[in-house]
């Protein structure tokens, strides 16, 4: 059999870097980013943006589409599932910071945490199944109040030669600016990556809360049991809280333990930010089983109490 590929569905900002590390912890051929980036970037960047426009008009054709679009990146993955020596995924621009050496009997899985191809994921669910290769997906979220306080301060920001939200289709943020834009792409992605979910069938697609999925040891194992993967609990916990332990980055650079919070420590959105980003996303939290009061009061302690902490300032 040529093998399992499991890929994780998010906006980013979600600890994408951290899931892949656990994986890779484990002994499995895991990658963040750098398994295939496309060539020429920008093309792919422009293709994915038309699939996730003609999603929000027609999902019929959306998912009824026929492309070749997503074969180079399942012949990057069926590469590094062959057997014998692993090149990796080179010749598609892979920088190759995430690999790691696999033990015979977890070379047949590969694991993918990169966001930028949710919308092509019934594309490559073709592909997979004319290469007879299985898949399982994981839906990566967090509190989406940290993940919009993200998206708006790396993404929301207008400049002379930029546009807002510019690496995400314009049918995502809907045209609307500053804090409204980040929520919209949230809510558009997520209820992507749900409707995908609900096409496919939830046998393939699995919801993954990464506050839980850190800090719960039999959270952790349930997700490795759905990919079907072998799990060390021990060096599970070991890892985690090593991680966990570290301080968030004030710059950026290369960590598993990534932060935002370096583009400006001091912003915080208020409670009638909140309260506009709760009437874009409200209906979604719903089918998330995501309780907004508890994001709030987790959001308001991080940057009340524990910024100062981790060597930020408080608000």
């Amino acid at each position: 059999m040529p093998g399992l590929l499991i890929r994780v569905l998010s906006t980013g900002k979600t600890g994408t870097k951290f899931l892949s590390n656990v994986f890779a912890d484990q002994g499995y051929f895991s990658y963040h980013e750098n398994l295939y980036l496309g060539e020429p970037y920008s093309a792919v960047t422009q293709y994915l943006h038309m699939l996730s426009d003609l999603w929000k008009k027609d999902r019929e054709a959306y998912y009824a589409l026929q492309s070749d679009f997503a074969e180079p990146y399942v012949g990057a993955v069926a590469e590094v599932l062959a057997p014998g020596p692993r090149k990796g995924a080179k010749k598609w621009r892979s920088r190759l910071r995430d690999r790691f050496s696999a033990k015979e009997e977890k070379a047949r899985y590969v694991i993918h945490t990169a966001h930028n191809l949710t919308p092509a994921t019934p594309l490559i669910e073709r592909a997979l199944e004319k290469a007879g290769i299985e898949s399982r997906t994981l839906i990566l979220y967090r509190n989406p109040l940290k993940t919009i306080h993200a998206l708006y301060l790396v993404e929301g920001k207008f400049t002379e030669d930029q546009v807002a939200y510019r690496m995400r289709p314009a049918s995502f943020s809907e045209g609307d600016e500053g804090i409204l834009g980040a929520a919209s792409v949230w809510a558009n992605l997520y209820q992507m990556a749900m409707d995908q979910r609900r096409h496919y069938g939830s046998e393939k697609f699995r919801l993954l809360e990464l506050e839980r999925f850190s800090n719960q040891l039999s959270y952790a194992q349930e997700i490795f049991e759905f990919c079907g993967l072998g799990f060390d609990g021990a060096k599970f916990s070991r890892f985690s809280q090593q991680e966990l332990s570290k301080p968030l980055r004030a710059a950026k650079v290369d960590s598993a333990r990534n932060s935002h919070l370096f583009h400006n420590p001091n912003f915080v959105f208020s409670a009638d930010e909140r309260e506009i980003i709760h009437s874009r996303i409200g209906e979604l939290l719903r089918d998330y089983s995501i309780d907004w009061e508890r994001c709030v009061e987790d959001y308001v302690i991080f940057h009340g109490k524990e910024k100062a902490k981790l060597g930020f300032e408080s608000i």
